[in-house]
C-alpha cells in the first residue's frame, strides 16, 4: 500500500470514485435488422462492503439508467466481504430502468459468500439471474439469445447455457471470468461474450497488475478482443477488492451496441 501511494499518491485513492463509460460497437454477422442498434449496458463486479461503497453504486446505477438502454446485463461479484450486502445492493440494483428489463450472472465472490441468497434476493428486486441457462428475447420480428453460465469456480456449463436457442438466434453470453472465450469461441454458437472479474488488474503501475489479475481473467484482461468469430469485451468493473484503490484502471460503465457486419 506505501509503495502504491508513493507511486499515484491521491489519484490511486480518488480513481475508484471516477468511472467511465465505454462505448463498444459490435458487428454481428447476419444480425436481424430488427436488432440494428439495439444497446446493451453492462455493470460488473460491484463488491459492495468494506471499501466499495453503497452511494457510489447508486450513481453508477443512475448512469446506467440514464442511457436509456434496451438491455442491462450485470456481470457478478455483487458481494465481497459478506453475503448480507445484497440486501442493500439489491434494492439500488431494482432501480435500473430499460426496455427489456435487467439479467444477470453471478460471479466467484458470490459463490463463497452464498450463491443461494444472493441470486434469491436478486430475483426478488426483477433481476433475472442466469445460472448455465438462457433466455430467448423477442425484438421487434427477431429474437437475441441470452445465454449465463455460471462462475468457473462453481459448474461453469456452456452446453446447458445455449441448448434453449432452438432457432439459431444472435447470441450474447454472460460469463463472469474472461478466460472461458477460448472454448466459448471454440464452440462457435456465441456471437458476443461479455465479462468482468479482472478490476483489469485494478492498479495497472510498473506490471504490477501481472500480479493482481485472478484466475480466469489473466489472458484477456480488459478492454476488448476477436477470438476466432467470438467478439469479447471484457469490463474493469466498479468495485475494489483486497485494497481500496486503483491506478490506471478506472472503474467501468459499459455500453454495448449491436451493428450488422459487412457482408464479405
Amino acid at each position: 500500500m506505501a509503495a502504491l501511494l508513493s507511486a499515484g499518491g491521491v489519484k490511486a485513492l480518488a480513481e475508484p470514485l471516477d468511472f467511465r463509460l465505454e462505448v463498444v460497437k459490435v458487428p454481428v454477422c447476419g444480425l436481424p435488422e430488427a436488432l440494428e442498434g439495439f444497446r446493451i449496458v453492462s455493470l460488473s463486479d460491484f463488491h459492495l462492503l468494506p471499501f466499495t461503497q453503497l452511494d457510489f453504486l447508486k450513481k453508477a446505477v443512475d448512469f446506467a439508467s440514464a442511457l436509456k438502454p434496451d438491455l442491462v446485463v450485470l456481470l457478478g461479484d455483487f458481494v465481497d466481504a459478506t453475503v448480507e450486502s445484497i440486501h442493500d445492493l439489491a434494492p439500488v440494483l431494482e432501480t435500473l430502468r430499460s426496455r427489456f428489463g435487467v439479467m444477470a450472472v453471478l460471479g466467484n465472490h458470490d459463490y463463497i459468500q452464498g450463491s443461494g441468497i444472493v441470486a434469491r434476493t436478486l430475483l426478488r428486486h426483477g433481476v433475472e439471474v442466469l445460472m448455465n441457462s438462457g433466455i430467448l428475447l423477442p425484438v421487434g420480428n427477431a429474437s437475441l439469445y441470452i445465454a449465463g453460465t455460471e462462475s468457473i469456480s462453481s459448474r461453469f456449463h456452456l452446453p446447458w447455457a445455449l441448448e434453449g436457442n432452438h432457432f439459431g438466434a444472435p447470441t450474447l453470453l454472460l460469463a463472469h471470468e474472461p478466460d472461458v472465450a477460448d472454448c466459448v469461441a471454440a464452440d462457435g454458437r456465441v456471437a458476443l461474450q461479455l465479462s468482468g472479474h479482472s478490476h483489469g488488474g485494478q492498479v495497472r503501475f510498473g506490471g504490477l497488475e501481472r500480479l493482481l489479475l485472478p484466475k480466469g481473467g489473466r489472458k484477456y484482461p480488459y478492454g476488448s478482443y476477436q477470438v476466432g468469430n467470438l467478439f469479447l469485451h471484457t469490463s474493469r468493473g466498479l468495485g475494489t477488492t483486497g485494497l481500496p484503490v486503483r491506478l490506471g484502471s478506472p472503474p467501468e460503465v459499459t455500453q454495448v451496441i449491436l451493428t450488422r457486419a459487412a457482408e464479405a
